[in-house]
């Protein structure tokens, strides 16, 4: 049997067992509930999320670094989808002291605790790095990804740069998970949007004021399988060199 690196799949017992060293590292999925187009779920960032943690914890495991993947967070500040039904935001204060909260019970039994973050929302972005630096100041060793670092962004392509929301970078990506989620006929149906920097840059603070009525950016008729399993890689290889670089900085 493979083994188990999925926390709440365990028994205390073998939760004991796994962390008793306190040498492993905690991976949160770290998505939202918010409006990703009329073709993709409403969890979408969580389950690419899920997705990037389990691959991490793989790949942090042919580096020496034993990591377990945490129960996902599907909760975070969503202002740009508000509009939009079915999407759940929290407010700021609640999201950082959340937040804070998880690092800091993550890292009771974990040497570190890593926010595997596929939501890119600018607020959720800013409360995640407010919590992170407080989390810092209270002796946690915790850290995030960012996908919007110009040094990962690059590496994600242009599509990405533009600021893609339920595209085709997106889109491609959950098709590659091979899960029931899209919404085929919908997905070939839309036509095609400009990315939302554009709009950010114009002043924009939702995606109804960045002209997204159907809150999604890019093109989603663009997705591919294949293209997405590229970019689960990608998000995956990202994530684990962020951690390694995180727990070296500790070292």
């Amino acid at each position: 049997m493979a083994e188990n690196i999925v926390l709440a799949e365990m028994t205390w017992p073998e939760a004991l067992e796994a962390t008793a060293d306190k040498k492993a590292v905690a991976l949160v999925p770290l998505g939202a509930t918010e409006a990703h187009g009329p073709h993709l779920p409403l969890a979408t960032a969580t389950f690419l999320a899920i997705d990037a943690a389990k691959r991490t914890a793989r790949k942090l495991k042919g580096h020496g670094v034993r990591a377990l993947v945490f129960p996902s967070i599907s909760f975070s500040v969503c202002e740009w989808a508000v509009d939009f039904p079915g999407t759940l935001t929290l407010s700021r204060p609640t999201a950082l002291a959340f937040l804070k909260d998880v690092a800091l019970t993550a890292t009771r039994d974990f040497r570190a605790v890593a926010f595997i973050n596929t939501h890119l929302d600018a607020a959720h972005l800013e409360v995640l790095k407010q919590a992170i630096e407080e989390s810092k100041k209270a002796g946690v060793s915790a850290c995030f990804v960012d996908l919007t670092r110009k040094r990962w962004s690059q590496q994600l392509g242009e599509v990405f740069r533009q600021g893609d929301h339920a595209g085709a970078f997106e889109t491609s990506a959950i098709m590659a998970l091979n899960l029931p989620l899209v919404r085929e006929h919908e997905r070939i149906s839309i036509p095609p949007m400009e990315g939302l920097v554009a709009a950010m840059k114009d002043g924009a603070k939702t995606f109804k004021e960045a002209g997204g009525e159907d809150a999604y950016f890019g093109d989603p008729g663009a997705a591919t399988i294949e293209d997405g399993e590229t970019i689960l890689e990608q998000i995956a290889e990202i994530c684990a060199v962020s951690v390694m670089e995180h727990l070296a900085s500790k070292s």
